[in-house]
């Protein structure tokens, strides 16, 4: 059995050690993180556009310093109109006559590094297709879906949800929509936008700039497939564990059966002839009498004459036990023989047949010498006996 334990362990370790690499790599590849700026780097072809409320009769102006390493406007807002405000947009549709969507369904932020110049408060739009109402012609037709954040005059990380993003009101009463319709197509997304409106500076020119664009999400598929295999190597490991460690009991408690055998060989001692009577006479005692659950050293010493020292010093001598450990050994070999052999043995009936009145007394010696109760032994040994061919 140690060979089978020091197996178990180092499987154990290794199993362990590949579960901790396996789910570190599952987990690396279970966060998806793609570029959107620097532009070059950018997974999703994109194309940068402004936007202002000149169309409705505003002053409002733009100035883009870059938009391929990052996002970098300068602007300013004017009272001309009652809802000022300037747009950045990064249009994924293309032109009207092919729109090709971007599919965002697998990400769930919008990271990106801001700073700004006073401090601001700028809105992310989502624009996405509806097609109920969205005529790709008029960019205003989108679904919008928006959120704000703070932008100070320090570097500061912003990450926009996708999930959970509300879609206004406005929008919503223009299109006669129900208010409670907040739902918005992360898989047709035609375009997304930073604006500076009204509820940051006006009347005073402003920067804005965005750096390491990105979006975050998590690919599931990894993690189903690392929990399968792990599911299946773990279950896999398991059932060797049941299979190897019956199969080493059957074995060590085989070995232990046929190292016990030779106790029983003193059964024979009745026809063997023996140049020491007080050796001769005790071991065949012993061998013969071992059943009787009334055998104990004081009868010994009354029926064989022989003293308490002799006797035990004749026992340990041959058998290395004292004479309740030699008596001992007897009958759970007998038990175990009887127990191995006959698949319809019955424990109390071998218990009493063997000496002991005490059922649960025997059942403790038996686990104690081989590691199983006196049931358990039976199965394991029909269980070697199958695996060896019923033989």
């Amino acid at each position: 059995m140690l060979g089978f334990y020091k197996k178990a362990i180092l499987m154990f370790a290794g199993l362990v050690a590949l579960t901790l690499v396996s789910t570190l790599v599952c987990w690396k590849l279970l966060l998806v993180r793609d570029v959107l700026l620097p532009a070059g780097d950018s997974v999703i072809p994109w194309k940068f556009e402004t936007m202002t409320d000149v169309r409705r009769g505003g002053a409002s102006s733009i100035t883009v310093n870059d938009s391929s390493a990052s996002l970098d406007y300068d602007y300013i807002l004017t009272e001309d109109v009652q809802y000022p405000q300037v747009t950045a947009i990064f249009n994924f549709a293309g032109q009207e006559s092919a729109r090709q969507y971007a599919d965002l369904s697998k990400y769930s932020t919008v990271a990106f590094r801001a700073k700004c110049r006073p401090r601001n408060v700028l809105t992310f739009h989502l624009y996405s297709f509806d097609p109920k109402v969205t005529d790709p012609a008029d960019f205003n037709s989108y679904r919008i879906a928006k959120a704000f954040f703070p932008c100070d005059e320090e570097w500061s990380d912003v990450e926009i949800d996708l999930k959970h993003l509300y879609v206004p009101t406005w929008w919503l009463s223009r299109f006669k929509i129900e208010v409670s319709d907040q739902n918005y197509r992360l898989n047709q997304v035609a375009a997304f936008s930073i604006i500076a409106s009204f509820e940051g500076p006006v009347g005073k020119p402003a920067n804005v700039r965005i750096g390491e664009l990105g979006l975050r999400g998590r690919d599931w598929r990894y993690a189903w497939a690392c929990g399968v295999l792990l599911v299946l190597v773990w279950a896999g490991f398991i059932l060797w564990l049941f299979r190897r460690y019956t199969q080493s009991l059957v074995a060590d408690m085989q070995d232990k059966l046929r190292k016990d055998r030779p106790l029983l060989a003193y059964q024979q001692l009745s026809v063997q002839p023996q140049e020491d009577r007080e050796k001769t006479l005790l071991l065949r005692f012993m061998a013969t009498e071992y059943a009787d659950p009334d055998l104990s050293l004081e009868k010994t010493i009354s029926t064989l004459g022989i003293s308490r020292t002799k006797i035990n010093e004749i026992l340990k001598s041959e058998l290395g036990y004292t004479f309740t450990g030699c008596l001992n050994k007897l009958r759970l070999t007998e038990a175990a023989r009887l127990l191995s052999e006959n698949d319809n043995a019955n424990v109390a009936e071998i218990a009493y047949s063997v000496g002991y009145n005490n059922l649960t007394y025997f059942i403790r010696l038996f686990k104690n010498e081989y590691g199983s109760t006196p049931k358990a032994f039976k199965g394991i040994s029909r269980s070697g006996r199958a695996d060896n061919g019923g033989g």
